[in-house]
């Protein structure tokens, strides 16, 4: 019997966990790719430069969700699309033993502009372990502000023996601001189920300082030049209107178990705790999770 690869013992072990806990292989096999980007990240001379944000650093604070895309914010580098493939061919050239390996020909950049919220760059890459082949992208923004300004964070290893992976990630603060100010700016016509999703899983199990969130709130809204609004007016009737995709986004992505049914109440809790901040009256309090109100 000859011996694993290092390639073929993570694809074997990835199933074995996505049976365990009922899980798609294939969600497993992307967020172990995400991994695989982050520890070539977090060895290559471009770590100082890119911070985490998005989806893959809330597994940082122990709330790992499905996802497909690697958000970084670079610190000083030009949004010039094949300035970015350069760097992110650099940084996936490194060597790292988790039997990954990335398609450097395959890297495809694009430019991208999601509204308020940034212009930047979408890379798009494929990556093999063992048999499988998955697709990925990692999206770099340019000029946004960071503040409080980045941290060290500690993404654990989806599977046990992976060490785990220190990068520089958004301050919680920002993290929680830019879900705000973007559910605030679109109100009604929002589709962006995830920012929901995730306002509801951090502010449950993680304390904020008000003051700190109400400086990267402004922070924020300078930067779009937004005019600051009560998510209860901007969000007037939109649990009704809105329920039948949030049902089959929560229902796609496996979240039966971690959110409400009822997107009313998501959106409630979202008001309760965003709006204090909006009106500026959080000043000296904190959000307590074990009372789930600013206090």
């Amino acid at each position: 019997m000859t011996d694993r690869t290092p390639a073929r013992q993570a694809y074997l072990d990835l199933q074995r966990l996505a049976k365990s806990d009922r899980r798609n292989t294939q969600e497993l096999l992307d967020l172990y790719t995400l991994e695989g980007v982050l520890a070539r990240l977090a060895v290559s001379p471009h770590r100082e430069n890119l911070v985490l944000k998005g989806g893959v650093l809330l597994a940082a604070w122990g709330n790992r969700r499905p996802t497909r895309d690697v958000d970084l914010e670079a610190l000083a580098l030009s949004n010039d699309p094949d300035t970015v493939a350069s760097v992110l061919r650099e940084i996936l050239a490194e060597s790292v033993d988790d039997g990954l390996t990335f398609d450097l020909d395959s890297l495809a950049p694009q430019v991208i502009r999601d509204e308020e919220e940034y212009s930047g760059v979408r890379v798009s890459c494929t990556a093999h372990l063992d048999t499988a082949r998955i697709t990925f992208h990692v999206d770099v923004s340019v000029g946004d502000p960071i503040h409080p300004a980045p941290v060290q964070v500690t993404v654990p290893g989806l599977l046990q023996e992976r060490p785990d992976i220190s990068v520089l990630g958004y301050p919680m603060p920002m993290t929680f601001a830019e879900k705000l100010v973007t559910a605030m700016q679109r109100g009604i016509a929002s589709t962006r189920w995830r920012d929901f999703g995730d306002i509801w899983t951090l502010s449950r199990s993680h304390d904020i300082d008000g003051e700190e969130l109400s400086a990267a709130i402004d922070t924020v809204t300078a930067a779009r030049g937004a005019t600051v609004t009560s998510l209860r007016d901007v969000l007037d009737g939109y649990a009704a209107i809105a329920q039948p995709k949030w049902s089959a986004w929560r229902r796609r992505l496996g979240r039966e178990l971690v959110l409400p049914e009822q997107f009313d109440e998501v959106v409630k809790h979202a008001i309760t705790f965003a709006d204090p901040v909006f009106e500026r009256r959080v000043s000296g309090l904190t959000w307590v999770v074990a009372e789930q109100r600013w206090r």
